[in-house]
């Protein structure tokens, strides 16, 4: 995968679970070069293979890719979700918009076990190809900062990396990706993530554009075998 509510969280009163099983076997990761030590490849992880799992539920758009292993995702009310996976290879599950915006994000995570890598908003722009993070749990980042950014009461360090000849939402592609990275949100709590800072951060200081929005949600990744579960709203 890449480089790297309202707030309270909704009783399943009429959930929908929804299966992320792969329709085929996925190619081994070796078919695909290997990625600068520290990151991950992207969301979209075969070659030239488009995104299988996702939807709209409750006015909301969602997703949930991965490789190897199982995941699913359960639909709760308007932003509401919740995610179960286990010795996935790569898992990228959330809920959130489809085209997304420069707009102001909410979010709460219930709660979050097990292992993951990071949590907070994932995108894509297109004209150029873009992949971006926010990330309010955990960490992806690697490489040199760019640029520190003051946002929602948080410092982001802000990251970039090229991917060369590698899977994206247009298959594969060479596209840069943006991450702005804190990592220390809390569960339980409201938060809000101001998007117009790191999109106007990312076209002043990222040297490479910023395109015409695509998907943006709130996103749970995990990789390498991991395993956990999670609850969360955005709005």
């Amino acid at each position: 995968m890449a480089i790297f509510g309202a707030a309270i969280i909704v009783a399943a009163s009429s959930l929908i679970l929804t299966g992320c099983n792969k329709s085929s076997t996925p190619e081994p990761v070796a078919s695909v070069t290997p990625p600068v030590t520290g990151t991950r490849l992207t969301g979209y992880t075969e070659p030239d293979k488009q995104l299988e799992s996702s939807g709209t539920s409750g006015g909301f758009f969602w997703q949930c890719y991965f490789t190897t292993g199982s995941a699913s995702i359960t639909q709760g009310s308007a932003g509401n979700f919740s995610s179960t996976y286990s010795n996935v290879g790569d898992v990228v599950v959330g809920k959130g918009y489809n085209p997304g915006s420069a707009g102001t994000r909410g979010y709460n995570v219930g709660f979050v076990s097990g292992s993951y890598n990071s949590i907070g908003i994932y995108g894509w722009t297109t004209s150029p190809l873009i992949e971006y993070y926010v990330t309010e749990f955990g960490s992806v980042a690697s490489g040199s900062v760019i640029n520190t950014i003051s946002s929602d009461g948080h410092n982001y360090n802000f990251y970039k990396h090229e991917q060369i000849s590698q899977p994206s939402i247009q298959g594969t592609a060479t596209f840069w990706q943006y991450l702005d990275n804190w990592g220390g949100s809390s569960t339980g709590s409201n938060h809000t993530i101001t998007m117009a800072n790191h999109i106007n951060n990312w076209k002043a200081h990222g040297g490479q554009g910023f395109g015409a929005f695509n998907l943006e949600i709130l996103a749970l990744e995990a990789y390498n075998g991991k395993s956990g579960s999670i609850n969360a709203t955005v709005w």
